[in-house]
Formats: structure tokens, sequence, C-alpha cells
């Protein structure tokens, strides 16, 4: 890790597309909190919170591909500015405003959020000369990006957010506001331009089977993340222990980190596919089982359980990408898998939302947890086609 973050610009870039980062793993849930406190409903919480996702996941492969073709400058400095200002309505709408503007502003902040990570993820084989270099910086950026994820529900829901989630709200806009600004103005940000001389189609990631499998794949585990989001405060609210949600959806974090750490150290899977549905399969029936209890022990337990889940499902499924995606279209590849988990976590938000509000969180978890399970029957389907076929460049 430190060679990696040694190689010059890495550290500041890094550090800069983490701050940008850091909301993402607070918002989805703090837009919940906050609508409930202004309408008083879980279920119009999750509205928000899947408005959002689903914004984000929309727009983030068509940023992505302006990034590819126009570079990264313009739609880091066009789209920060937007989508925390949008951020800053939701933080400043009064009690009882109608749903209509909160998801509009929610919409929004997610549709102009710029997909920074893809733009550092574009950016390594820029810093570092070697595939054992660049391994090594996608290792740690999965490591540390939990971490990222960690701290903001802890630092922005359980901290901010516990005195005012408006504030908190107005944290958030201010962290993506100067880490993307920040990010944008680093000159190798400023000057990476595309790779020239590879021929381009509208379709692009989504001309690969494998990666239109991974999207399905993805759809179905963000349910369970968008009724985590939903029947977690839920769950703690009914036992009077709400202001323990960040800590909570911390140890989630905590669960995924040393899964992540575990798995890199058994290296490449001689089957990926098999690993895959392992993985997506624990996923399952983990997530499944939060929400039985609302006590802060119990739940804690039960959500770094399923965390252990996750990181082991996205290190699999990246590492496939390589061999899946078409050529020219990696970082397309990234965000469009993104795209599948928002897509799954705003149907799972407001499902999650409608199922807590009309029976309990425990219901809306074992209903919408099993999402892993339905995927692992997706992968072992496709594990001899698509999941095995690399897809090559178009003429």
């Amino acid at each position: 890790m430190r060679d990696v973050l040694r190689a010059p610009g890495a550290l500041s870039l890094f550090l800069a597309s983490c701050v940008a980062r850091l909301p993402m793993g607070a918002l989805g849930l703090l837009l919940v909190l906050h609508t409930q406190e202004l309408t008083g409903s879980y279920a119009k919480g999750g509205l928000a919170s899947g408005a959002y996702a689903i914004a984000l996941g929309i727009s983030n492969p068509a940023l992505a591909r302006a990034v590819d073709r126009r570079g990264q400058t313009l739609v880091l400095r066009l789209g920060a500015p937007l989508a925390a200002a949008a951020i800053v309505v939701l933080a400043t709408l009064p009690d009882g405003a109608a749903l209509g503007a909160i998801v509009a502003a929610a919409a929004v902040a997610g549709a102009a959020q710029p997909p920074v990570g893809a733009c550092m993820r574009a950016l390594w084989p820029v810093l570092l000369d070697s595939p054992e270099r660049r391994h090594a910086a996608y290792a740690m950026e999965g490591a540390l990006l939990e971490v990222v994820y960690i701290c903001g529900p802890l630092v922005i829901v359980a901290g901010i957010g516990s005195w005012s989630t408006r504030i908190a709200m107005a944290a958030c806009a201010a962290f993506l506001l100067v880490g993307d600004l920040t990010f944008a103005a680093n000159p190798i940000s400023r000057t990476w331009r595309p790779h020239a001389g590879v021929t381009r189609d509208l379709t692009g990631a989504l001309r690969g089977p494998g990666v239109r499998v991974l999207i399905a794949v993805f759809v179905l585990c963000g349910l369970s993340v968008g009724a985590v989001e939903v029947a977690v405060p839920a769950a703690l609210d009914a036992t009077g222990h709400r202001d323990l949600t960040g800590v909570m959806l911390g140890l989630w974090g905590v669960g995924s980190m040393v899964a992540g750490l575990a798995i890199g150290r058994l290296g490449a899977a001689v089957d990926p596919p098999r690993r895959l549905a392992i993985a997506l399969a624990a996923w399952g029936l983990a997530h499944a089982a939060v929400g039985v209890s609302g006590e802060p022990a119990v739940l804690g337990l039960l959500l770094l359980v399923a965390g252990a889940s996750i990181a082991p499902t996205f290190v699999s499924a990246n590492g496939m990408l390589d061999d899946l995606a078409p050529a020219g279209t990696l970082t397309e590849a990234f965000t469009w898998t993104s795209t599948g988990i928002s897509i799954g976590i705003a149907a799972g938000a407001a499902i999650g939302g409608a199922v807590v509000d009309a029976a309990s969180p425990a219901i809306a978890m074992a209903a919408l947890g099993t999402g892993g399970v339905l995927a692992a029957l997706v992968v072992r389907a496709a594990a001899s086609g698509p999941l095995r076929a690399a897809v090559p460049a178009p003429a």
C-alpha cells in the first residue's frame, strides 16, 4: 500500500476521491431518516432514498461515457456543484414538505453526482507502471473504501445526524463538493485523456453478455441493501435505540472489510463463477436474517455476519469484469454494475419501507434479503455461457 501511495500524485488524488465518496455510504440512510422526520413516514423515506439511488444508477454510466470521450474535468466541475446544491435544498426543506419536492431534489442529487470512483480507477494505469502495482492499488482501494463507507454512517449519521439530520445533509454536500473539485483540480486528472483508437458504439459495455448478467445479479443483491437502510433504523426505533443506526451500519461495513482482506489472501479463483455464486448465496442467507431482533447486540452481530458476504461478492465480480467487458469499456462496465445495485437498492428501499410500515422489519428483510440466493442461481445458470465468454472489440 505504501508503494502505491508513493507514486507521484497518487496520495492526493486518492484522498480527494475518498472525501468525495464519504457521503455515499451515508446519504441513502440519511435520506430515509431526514424524510421520516419531515413527513413521519418510513415508506416516504424509502421512496426518497430510492429516487436518489435510481437516479445515481441511471446517470453514472452516461457520465462515465462522457468522461471516456471528453475527459474528467468537465463532468466533475459541473456535476459536483449541482449535486451539492440539491442536497442543500433537501436540508432546508420545512417540516411537512411535499413528498414530490423531496423526491425531486433527491433525484437531482443522484443524477448530477459525478462518478469519481470510476475516474480514480481510470487513473491507476497512468499512476502505476506495472500490473503488479496496479493489482495492489485495486486491492488497497477496496479495503480502504470499506473504511470510508464505515466512517460515513458513523461520522455523518451517528455523529452529526444524531444532533441534526439537516446539518448532516449539509455536511454531505460539503464533502462531495470539496472532494470532487479537489480531485478535478489535480493536474493528473485535468490532463487525462481517453485512449485513442478504440471504436465506440451506442451499446458500449452493454454489448458484453457477461456484463448484462452481472447487472442483473447486482439488482437482486441491491434489494437487501435497500431493505437494510429502512429496516435497521425501524427495528432500532421499536426498541428505543434509533440513535445507534450509524453504529450498526458501521458494523455491517466492518464485516465487509474483514472479509475483503481475508479473500484477498486467497488469490484469484480457479473457477470465478463458482466463487461468486457461493458469495451470493451467503449474501442472501445472511441478509435475510437481519431484522430478526432490534436489540443492538443481536442486530449488530447479524449485520457483522451479513457484511462479511459483501466484499467477497464485489471482489469476485470485479475480477471477472476484466475478461467480460468489451475492449475499451471497462470503466463504463464498472459503472453499470453500480447501476444494477443502485436499481436494486431503490426497489429494496421503496418496497422495504412499505413492508416495514405494514408489517415489520423482520418480514421486510426475510422477503428482500434472499435476493442474493436468486442471484447465485442466475450465476450458476450463466456459468458455462455468458460468464465465460470474452467479447471482442467492434470492427
